[in-house]
């Protein structure tokens, strides 16, 4: 290998192992240049079958992506983040072009799950080169999990049947250098020849590792409010809980019928 490529290689890995989410942004505006860069980096995503089931929207608009922030309960502190995506899985612009062709195709009845299911695999995959991208130029980036199937977005953005969105990439100079996050031990995470599911002595290492690590940051005070004391195992049971997610689970069901990703 040539002294460039490990060079270039290093860089890369030096790029996915540093990443971290970044909330607090400078009031800096972004070249149009680099989102069309960061964009188009998307789009060399893997994708199946090459069908690119999927849309990005650019809140370009002050107004309109002020609304969008506001939507998806985006913390104030965020609220001067120059660039946001909608990244939407999107099977709308697929069928269309399927009808132009005067196909027989299994998006225009209720079925095509397979395909739906990707084009959610797709733009995932887009997201995450966008990120990467926005990295190698010298920015910061979070995502924002209120943007699902979120019904002010969609009504925000003319959102039609076929396009369903899934989440903020919030994108920006960053006003903050936060350490990196702690991840499971790959032990938990890479099996071997089969599953195997983790011992409770490792679910509690794993904890008491997750607590120590985000405690040393401050980590929940500086983004969530909550007071010290709070874990991590309150967190995962927060969002976890029956009662609230009942809720949010009917609405969202909801939501995936009547874009069409779901008929049950």
């Amino acid at each position: 290998m040539s002294q460039m490529a490990e060079k270039s290689k290093s860089k890369l890995l030096s790029i996915l192992f540093n990443r971290r989410s970044i909330r607090r942004f400078v009031y800096r505006p972004v070249p149009e240049e680099y989102v069309q860069k960061i964009v188009e980096a998307g789009q060399r995503a893997p994708s199946a079958c090459n069908l690119q089931t999927y849309s990005i929207i650019w809140a370009k608009d002050e107004k309109i992506k002020g609304k969008v922030l506001d939507a998806c309960w985006t913390p104030s502190q965020m609220k001067n983040v120059p660039v946001v995506f909608v990244i939407c899985a999107d099977f709308r612009r697929l069928r269309r072009t399927l009808e132009y062709l005067k196909a027989d195709h299994c998006l225009k009845q209720e079925g095509g799950y397979a395909i739906k299911l990707m084009s959610i695999i797709d733009a995932s995959l887009v997201a995450e080169n966008m990120t990467l991208a926005a990295e190698c130029l010298g920015l910061g980036s979070v995502y924002i999990g209120g943007a699902l199937t979120n019904r002010e977005v969609m009504k925000i953005l003319n959102l039609p049947e076929g396009v369903l969105p899934l989440t903020l990439l919030c994108v920006g100079y960053p006003d903050e250098q936060p350490p990196t996050r702690p991840r499971l031990p790959l032990s938990m995470i890479l099996h071997v020849n089969g599953y195997r599911d983790p011992s409770d002595e490792e679910i509690k290492m794993f904890l008491e590792h997750m607590d120590d690590a985000l405690a040393k940051e401050g980590y929940y005070q500086k983004y969530s409010n909550q007071k010290p004391g709070f874990r991590y195992s309150n967190n995962i049971q927060g969002k976890t809980a029956t009662k609230p997610m009942q809720k949010a689970d009917a609405e969202i069901l909801s939501v995936l019928k009547e874009t069409g990703f779901a008929f049950a």
